[in-house]
């Protein structure tokens, strides 16, 4: 009797350690979870506001792929963040200086902005999120002069979630020299293959 007792007493002993470690393994990929996911908001905050506050004017981008890659950055948030209204307002007038003069005169500000949420909502709508962007060498951009006007063009491939599926937009950039500045022309979706996504 004695024995089955302690036998038993050892049995809920074991069973109260088992949950004891079911319980802390639980806690601790529960952290884990948590914490990354903590980590991921506030390194789109940080992305958010880095962008709000970019100095164009004192830090302008150096190279035609630098000035592609600012760009993507702010399409990265535009359509793969939730903005409010202000957020939006900010960081179309920041994009906008990334733009050529001929760019710009087709495009008021204010036509720049509605435009731009109508393409996030539509976005949103089709279940199209941006996810990545990859740019190519310094070596594959092309430089050409036309009208005596220093040009580059390059092309950035660019990943999208669209629902359950990923989709790839390959965008292609014209830029232009002005003030020893390089600025975009104009972009684009260039070339579609199989299992691609195009997004307006």
């Amino acid at each position: 009797m004695e024995k089955q007792k302690a036998k038993n007493g050892t049995g809920m002993k074991g069973i109260i350690i088992a949950i004891f470690m079911v319980a802390i393994v639980l806690f601790y990929f529960n952290y884990l979870s948590n914490n990354s996911s903590k980590k991921k908001t506030e390194r789109q905050l940080d992305e958010l506001q880095q962008l709000c506050e970019y100095d164009m004017l004192g830090n302008y981008p150096k190279t035609p792929r630098d000035v592609v890659k600012m760009h993507c950055r702010y399409l990265k948030v535009f359509y793969g963040q939730d903005l409010n209204d202000d957020e939006l307002y900010t960081l179309n007038q920041q994009v906008r200086n990334l733009y050529s003069s001929e760019l710009l005169s087709y495009n008021s500000e204010t036509d720049t902005l509605r435009n731009l949420k109508q393409n996030i909502e539509k976005m949103t709508d089709e279940g199209y999120v941006y996810k990545t962007y990859v740019l190519p060498e310094a070596s594959q951009i092309k430089f050409y002069t036309q009208n005596g006007v220093e040009m580059a063009t390059l092309e950035v491939e660019i990943t999208v979630d669209v629902k359950k599926d990923k989709g790839y937009i390959y965008a292609q950039y014209v830029l232009v020299k002005e003030n020893e500045q390089w600025k975009i022309l104009a972009w684009g979706d260039s070339r579609f293959g199989e299992g691609s996504a195009q997004v307006n």
